[in-house]
């Protein structure tokens, strides 16, 4: 596990533009959460200062000791006895996006402060870009002729009249800019999404009236060469989502196929025994009130015991697997993103091999860095992006990476918290991104990163019937942490069959 997270601290600081020194990183990966623990040196750190050092490291580690003493902890990344969830083998959390309670204060102050961070933390990834030299702040570009280069936040896009131009409103801590794409302009190749932050060439020119004029455009997206996280021997990890335990509609019998195959009682018994780790995208149960009439379609009405039945479902899985699971927007937790894990209140009930981490979180497997977001943003990103689609959710996971960001738009279905940082930035970039939420299944690769999405074992619901939406269930991807091929199991129809996947 050692070497892939190595690799992967390596390249968190490469991207953000630092060379760390070897006692440095022997420190980092001796921390329980050695990514958090980077981003606190790189906040830290001087932008100008390219190396970090030892010293840096121990007191980043100081600071977080002093700052968890103060403060009553936050019970997260632990499995129902309260084990810490980096204790187990092979296992180790990341990063989670739930970072504690907003703190006190006006909710306009608090987005204001998510907004900054989401900035700055994004801008961060930008800097440096060969295309985005010595950018400037939009306040410093009065009066300035020729090429410059800014990076802000997309707070407004809309279309000339005439011309059909796109005029594109950015922020920055400065000021506010409009700039001008010309239609047919490469820059308009990837459509702009709303608070999404982008880093812009632009050409200035004498006449004050006119609009600079967008030369071309970056994003923070992935990078096209990176180093992969690998497990260094065989084992596999079976993606799922969606469970919806307590619904009339789940479905107990495919349910009972996927535990038959992972005990080894069916076909490809030795593939099935490789398979180490579980992880579950969210909505783990139906639970109570999420939209209008829902009493119709549970068969549990008390969340309480919607949470004993999931115990009950997972304990028919093998005791061998490290089950991880981060809740959805259907969880009796915030709705707020990012959400909290699952309180330990309602996880007693679940078997002590699950860990409950935040929505979103991100966690080694075997050396394998995986991010598990349920999905909610997908709500607002497929009516913002052209063409896109509930039955194609690969499409808008590459969209997600290549903005770093899991929900940007404010305002709109996604309620998010305001935070004192932005725990929906991906950042670092992982192995595997698996989603759930849109109830489909889809599978593909965007720059070396496995995406899937993880379908459900919840069947067509009225309330889902009523919205179009039409249900892939009861497939999981088998992915291998070796070599990231996977194959797609399908229990839909009561026996379980394997294929390989569109990846």
């Amino acid at each position: 596990m050692a070497s892939g997270l190595r690799e992967h601290l390596v390249a968190y600081f490469e991207e953000h533009h630092k060379l760390v020194e070897a006692g440095a990183l022997r420190l980092l990966l001796d921390f329980p959460q050695p990514l958090v623990l980077s981003r606190d040196v790189v906040e830290r750190a001087e932008e100008d200062s390219p190396f970090v050092t030892e010293a840096m490291v121990r007191t980043a580690i100081e600071e977080r000791t002093v700052s968890r003493a103060a403060r009553r902890p936050v019970p997260t990344s632990s499995g129902p006895a309260g084990a810490p969830a980096e204790a187990l083998p092979d296992f180790a959390v990341v990063r989670e996006g739930f970072a504690g309670p907003p703190p006190a204060g006006p909710p306009l102050a608090g987005y204001s402060r998510l907004f900054g961070a989401r900035f700055r933390d994004l801008s961060r990834l930008l800097r440096g870009r060969s295309t985005l030299v010595n950018p400037r702040s939009i306040r410093d570009l009065r009066g300035a002729e020729g090429t410059a280069s800014v990076l802000g936040m997309v707070r407004q896009v809309r279309e000339t009249s005439v011309s059909h131009h796109t005029i594109v409103t950015l922020d920055d801590e400065t000021a506010s800019l409009d700039v001008l794409v010309l239609k047919g302009s490469p820059a308009l190749k990837v459509p702009f999404v709303l608070d999404e932050v982008v880093g812009v060439k632009l050409r200035l020119g004498r006449d004050r009236d006119r609009l600079p004029l967008v030369q071309s455009i970056e994003r923070p997206d992935v990078a096209v060469t990176r180093n992969v996280g690998r497990s260094d021997r065989t084992r596999r990890a079976i993606l799922l989502s969606d469970l919806h335990v307590g619904s009339r509609a789940f479905l107990a019998e495919e349910w009972s196929c996927l535990a038959e195959f992972l005990a080894g009682r069916g076909q490809n018994p030795e593939l099935a025994r490789s398979i180490d780790f579980a992880v579950i995208a969210g909505d783990l149960v139906d639970g109570i009130g999420i939209y209008p009439r829902q009493e119709r379609d549970v068969a549990i009405s008390d969340v309480v015991e919607q949470y004993a039945e999931l115990g009950r479902r997972l304990r028919e899985l093998p005791e061998r697997l490290t089950i991880v699971a981060v809740p959805g927007n259907h969880d009796a937790v915030s709705p707020a993103e990012p959400q909290p894990p699952l309180p330990p209140n309602l996880a007693k009930p679940l078997p002590p091999n699950v860990r409950l981490l935040a929505n979103p979180s991100t966690f080694s497997l075997g050396g394998v860095v995986v991010a598990a977001y349920h999905g909610r943003g997908f709500d607002d990103l497929i009516p913002a992006i052209p063409n896109a689609s509930y039955s194609r959710p690969t499409e808008v996971m590459r969209r997600m990476l290549q903005m770093r960001h899991l929900a940007p738009i404010y305002g709109n279905r996604t309620p998010l918290a305001p935070a004192v940082r932005d725990g929906l930035i991906i950042d670092p970039v992982p192995d595997i991104f698996v989603t759930g939420h849109l109830h489909t299944y889809g599978v593909d690769r965007y720059r070396d990163v496995l995406l899937v999405n993880a379908s459900t074992w919840q069947g067509e619901t009225q309330y889902q019937r009523m919205r179009n939406i039409t249900p892939a269930p009861c497939r999981a991807a088998i992915v291998d942490l070796r070599s990231l091929e996977t194959l797609t199991l399908d229990c839909s129809s009561r026996r379980a069959a394997l294929s390989g996947s569109a990846a």
